[in-house]
């Protein structure tokens, strides 16, 4: 896949980004959805670390932003000073999905929004998603909008791609089939794929 341009502009989380009323609802919905409110948050590909950041207002979770790319992690850096939020509480990594530099069962809460279509290895990328893991812990890893959004919004929000099927080889992971097949290469038995008109999303639990 071609690398993309960076847009700075995108990964500066204020106001006006163009996804500002999504982020603390989609934040409420994971809390709500996990019931995780405590220990270490790893976001993979946090970008604007806008999904953390909103976590953090809303939750006592200490954050890990976890991307591949050292100029998206300093724009999510000056988001956290933008929110007055304590740098303390947040720390970056510069890393690939498949190689994440945290112990493994360290993780009690595991996100990922739109990250998912830029992944080269699903199974690689998944099973390092749950080595990381905590017993007992829980994620949410997929690509789309919270349920708690009205319908219209998310339509109006989500980008042309998204929408263009086989056209498109971002899309190629939301094939019927493909997700359950990733997750048992994966080892990953306690998973559930949701798809609907908000996004393609995968329910993570470790016993």
């Amino acid at each position: 896949m071609a690398e993309a341009t960076f847009d700075r502009d995108f990964y500066i989380y204020d106001a006006n980004h163009r996804f500002a009323s999504m982020y603390p609802l989609l934040a409420r919905q994971i809390v709500d959805d996990c019931g995780v409110r405590q220990g270490l948050c790893l976001d993979v590909g946090t970008g604007s670390a806008a999904v953390i950041i909103e976590l953090a207002k809303i939750t006592d979770l200490d954050m890990v932003g976890l991307d591949a790319k050292p100029e998206v992690l300093d724009m999510a850096r000056e988001n956290v000073a933008r929110h007055g939020l304590p740098e303390a509480r947040f720390r970056f990594l510069e890393a690939d999905v498949t190689a994440i530099p945290l112990e493994a069962g360290s993780v009690d809460l595991l996100i990922s929004r739109g990250s998912v279509p830029f992944w080269a290895d699903h199974v690689a990328a998944f099973s390092e998603l749950y080595r990381v893991l905590a017993p007992g812990g829980a994620g949410l890893v997929g690509c789309g909008f919270s349920r708690y959004q009205p319908i219209e919004e998310v339509r109006a929000m989500r980008p042309k791609w998204a929408g263009d099927g086989v056209k498109d080889e971002r899309n190629d992971w939301k094939a019927e089939g493909y997700l359950p097949r990733v997750l048992e290469a994966a080892g990953i038995a306690q998973a559930t794929v949701t798809q609907d008109a908000y996004g393609v999303w995968v329910s993570l639990r470790k016993a």
